[in-house]
């Protein structure tokens, strides 16, 4: 971690020389280096952020004499799947810690073995007191409830300086410095990081952790590193979007979309997926979900425009006519074609729904929203729908109107 950050100074540097133990100070994180330096310095620990992790167990070749009692991990939420590869290579505990500045570090921290980990969990409160609050007011939260942490205790600052509105911001009357994060504390204690409250996707209203989002993503065995971030959106504000690292292996958006399908509830699946060689980071090799989507160059959805690719405007069958009818009467535009997007037509998964109610009370088919966005044209959605009647009972033609 670089010194400049409070994660490498107070938690690598200063604790440890505090326990009278030696620090390798190297010249900056170099995931190529990084196990010759455990194999020539013999390190009993290291610290670092989950990208940094998830960089070394790409190159975890050669490790020749580990010393190492454990890992810690913290600055950011592990993935229990980032978790699992670096006990299962190193064959030591993790021990994932939640910390930041205004706390001289460390808040909270995950026990050493025999006592329980949690997998997903921060741990128990080490150093200030912990409390969950409704974010608008000064109200503690019961355990498993979500809300913002909250932290009270001699090693919290007592303000910025020369900044009252952060500090009428920050602290209630009663003391209680807001993190920004969002998380609950179980009924053992533990604590759970539900993601940094200006990261949280509100799309429509329905709020949605972009954490839930990466680890569903990160169980595919093509993927390496995933983020999910907002997309803006005309009609729900934000919609989700992810942001995958992918490994040796070849997948599609689709089978990426599909797969996710199968963990996350349909409002929760990413609307687009971007396949990167690098995910930004900032100087402390955080992941920066805020601004992704402006970084990325995503405008509203998303999407690519679609090319007709030879396929004629107007409707060809009376499946085509009668999606037709449908698509204009949700969107409320009357000149659509058979290669025209929903998306690029202003459509959303809102409208998409009242499409797809009247296609299962008018003919008894029934689509995901899923399958609704991976047809992506009109024409594409209407082969799909096609061959749905031709494996139902229900009627061969679609009912006028």
């Amino acid at each position: 971690m670089p010194l400049f950050h409070i994660h490498g100074l107070c938690a690598s540097l200063l604790a440890s020389l505090s326990a009278g133990a030696g620090v390798i100070c190297t010249p900056g994180f170099y995931a190529p280096d990084f196990i010759d330096w455990i194999n020539d310095y013999q390190p009993t620990w290291y610290t670092a952020v989950p990208t940094m992790h998830q960089s070394i167990l790409n190159r975890h070749e050669n490790l020749r004499n580990s010393r190492l009692r454990f890992i810690r991990s913290c600055s950011a939420s592990l993935p229990p799947q980032v978790m699992s590869e670096l006990e299962t290579f190193f064959k030591v505990p993790v021990i994932e810690a939640y910390g930041m500045t205004e706390a001289s570090h460390q808040i909270s921290s995950n026990p050493f073995p025999p006592r329980q980990r949690k997998p997903g969990s921060v741990g128990l409160a080490a150093g200030p007191e912990i409390a969950i609050m409704a974010e608008d007011e000064e109200k503690q939260l019961p355990p498993d409830t979500r809300g913002e942490i909250v932290l009270r205790g001699q090693n919290i600052t007592s303000g910025y300086r020369s900044n009252p509105e952060a500090n009428s911001r920050s602290f209630t009357p009663g003391g209680w410095f807001r993190t920004g994060d969002q998380g609950y504390l179980d009924r053992e204690g533990y604590l759970f990081l539900t993601g940094r409250i200006k990261e949280i996707i509100n799309r429509g209203g329905e709020k949605i952790s972009p954490r839930e989002i990466d680890e569903a993503l990160l169980d595919h065995p093509a993927v390496e590193q995933a983020v999910a971030f907002a997309l803006p959106d005309s009609r729900l504000g934000e919609a989700v979007a992810a942001a995958v690292v992918l490994k040796d292996q070849a997948v599609t958006e689709k089978e990426l979309r599909l797969f996710a399908a199968q963990k996350l509830a349909d409002f929760k699946v990413p609307q687009k997926i971007v396949f990167l060689a690098e995910i930004p980071q900032g100087p402390t090799g955080k992941t920066q979900r805020v601004g992704l989507a402006e970084k990325l160059g995503l405008n509203n959805a998303g999407v690519p425009i679609s090319d007709p690719g030879g396929v004629d405007l107007e409707p060809a069958t009376p499946m085509q006519a009668y999606l037709l009818r449908l698509w204009s009467a949700a969107l409320r535009i009357e000149a659509i074609q058979v290669n025209s997007s929903f998306l690029e037509l202003g459509g959303d998964s809102i409208l998409a729904a009242q499409v797809i109610a009247t296609l299962q009370d008018q003919l008894g088919l029934k689509m995901s929203l899923i399958e609704f966005f991976d047809t992506v044209t009109l024409s594409d959605q209407a082969r799909l729908l096609e061959e749905k009647l031709l494996d139902s009972n229900a009627a061969q033609s679609p009912p006028p109107g």
